[in-house]
């Protein structure tokens, strides 16, 4: 039996282009915080913050990985009070991987691999401005074949105060609100 705090076992699932999805390990953390730096366009968290997130949530977060390298990530967890809802934070896959479907089998497979804990829905929250965002959870709505909203304010510009941030608009897939 493990004890608490110590990390899952990773479910390693290779796809045809040399990639990886696990669960992070601890260590991993630091390479989540590195590609969120250097994304340029995700808020980045301390370096804490992801070490935490790994160690904590890591069975509802996804690692990818190629040749040994972490190319990209999906910090989620289920939110208290919804526990048949995934709450995805973050998602990023380093700048020399886009374009090649990474994401969108990242947030897939955490999504399916949550499935013996009954989730049944995925929530983000996207700035109205982010369409690569927009288009890419509104692809992993159609791979699942689930319906998606996007409509409610999660966050309006005014809660960020005088950090000039757009509102955040809650992306939901699966059964109604």
């Amino acid at each position: 039996m493990k004890s608490r705090g110590e990390s899952f076992e990773s479910k390693k699932q290779p796809q045809k282009n040399g990639v990886v999805f696990r669960t992070p390990k601890i260590p991993d953390g630091k390479y989540f915080w590195e590609i969120a730096k250097t994304s340029k366009v995700l808020d980045v968290n301390s370096l804490y913050h992801y070490l935490i997130i790994c160690r904590h949530f890591g069975k509802t977060c996804i690692a990818a990985e190629k040749q040994g390298h972490v190319i990209g990530f999906v910090t989620a967890y289920i939110p208290p009070g919804s526990p048949d809802s995934l709450f995805v934070w973050q998602v990023a896959v380093d700048e020399k991987e886009r374009g090649q479907g990474v994401g969108l089998k990242m947030l897939t497979n955490a999504f399916n691999n949550l499935k013996e804990l009954n989730i049944k829905n995925m929530d983000t929250t996207i700035t109205p401005s982010n369409q690569a965002s927009i288009n890419l959870f509104t692809a992993v709505a159609r791979e699942l074949n689930l319906p998606f909203e996007f409509e409610k304010e999660f966050f309006s510009a005014t809660t960020f105060g005088q950090n000039n941030h757009e509102p955040e608009i809650l992306f939901h897939i699966g059964s109604g609100f």
